[in-house]
């Protein structure tokens, strides 16, 4: 059958064909707009695929068809691009081989050609690479298994935790026009894409909250972002000085898209915090939220978080915070009164 989600224009089809044990389910785009192209793109993929489990011959296909077909299937997926750009890496590198030649052995000695690139880096080349394997057999049913590829460890990058002090450090070396956006990254959290596409009819002054579609989420949900009265001040003041629908501008009222990577090195260099990121600020916004006593749910519902988990890889109480906390066991609520442990500990000295 074909049909269509909300947030595509295009038609999908879902059907499921059976031949003796054989059996392959397909789920995909049809990249058509028009219900009858749609209809007739489902009716020849039909007969292929029936011509593949009837037929113990497999057929030949190359890498850069299979490409082209899963790269059609996630146009929906906000990385799409980035997808792209890494398996025309592959594609060029492999140089377009039948992706049932595709081996462990071929990938490994591949991927050992791009030099002098991260730990990080190379995972994210194989994560790729791997996903699209897996569509091949999965989906296309064009391989019969999946190569062996290992994704390497990565090392935990160290926090980068500002203090008072490196944060107007950081303003002070800023073009005036950025330090709104710093300081709203600061104060709430929100990530890159959505601060700097941020527009004044998302916000609601009554209710001191922003809306995000879900398509502009990370998460793929419809979120609220409560605001303090810190930051619903300062988007107050800077609605009374500014005409754009966009909320960061720069001096000539043009919305700011994004800030470049020269011009953000620049800055972190003049304020002495080299290798400082931008997405660093979500991580300070959320261990500030926990030293100041926000409980965990809470902070997972205010970070847009789907797990816990994901909240405890951002927050980063200090040495200093945890060594205050190791004290409420000595409070009045804790269980260990001085008292008695003093009178334990000399009954046993005595004895």
């Amino acid at each position: 059958m074909i049909y269509k989600k909300k947030e595509s224009k295009y038609w999908y089809t879902k059907f499921e064909l059976s031949y003796g044990d054989k059996r392959k389910r397909i789920n995909i785009s049809t990249r058509q707009t028009s219900k009858a192209k749609a209809e007739a793109f489902e009716a020849g993929l039909k007969q292929e695929l029936w011509r593949q489990i009837t037929d113990p011959t497999p057929e030949a296909h190359c890498f850069s068809e299979a490409v082209e077909i899963y790269l059609e299937s996630r146009q929906s997926n906000r990385t799409v691009k980035e997808k792209a750009s890494k398996l025309e890496w592959w594609k060029v590198k492999l140089a377009d081989p039948n992706v049932q030649k595709i081996d462990t052995h071929l990938v490994l000695s591949t991927i050992a050609k791009k030099q002098e690139i991260s730990i990080a880096t190379r995972n994210r080349y194989l994560a790729e690479l791997k996903a699209f394997l897996n569509f091949c057999h999965q989906e296309l049913g064009w391989i019969d298994r999946v190569p062996v590829i290992k994704i390497q460890k990565e090392p935990r990058r160290a926090f980068f935790k500002l203090d008072n002090a490196d944060v107007i450090k950081l303003l002070e070396c800023a073009p005036y026009y950025l330090r709104s956006v710093l300081i709203f990254a600061l104060l709430t959290g929100m990530r890159r894409s959505n601060i700097f596409s941020l527009r004044w009819s998302q916000i609601d002054f009554c209710k001191q909250c922003i809306y995000i579609d879900a398509k502009d989420h990370k998460s793929k949900d419809h979120v609220i972002v409560p605001l303090s009265h810190k930051a619903i001040t300062m988007l107050s003041q800077l609605k009374e000085q500014r005409s754009s629908t966009y909320v960061f501008v720069n001096t000539n009222n043009n919305p700011v898209k994004d800030i470049k990577d020269a011009l953000w090195k620049r800055i972190t260099k003049q304020a002495q915090l080299d290798g400082l990121r931008f997405h660093d600020l979500r991580h300070n916004w959320a261990t500030r939220h926990i030293e100041a006593g926000t409980d965990l749910l809470a902070l997972k519902e205010l970070g847009g978080w789907k797990t816990l988990e994901m909240v405890q890889r951002y927050a980063h109480p200090s040495q200093e915070y945890l060594a205050e906390q190791a004290k409420n066991i000595d409070g009045p609520k804790s269980s260990l009164q001085e008292s008695k442990l003093i009178e334990v500990s000399r009954d046993k000295n005595n004895s």
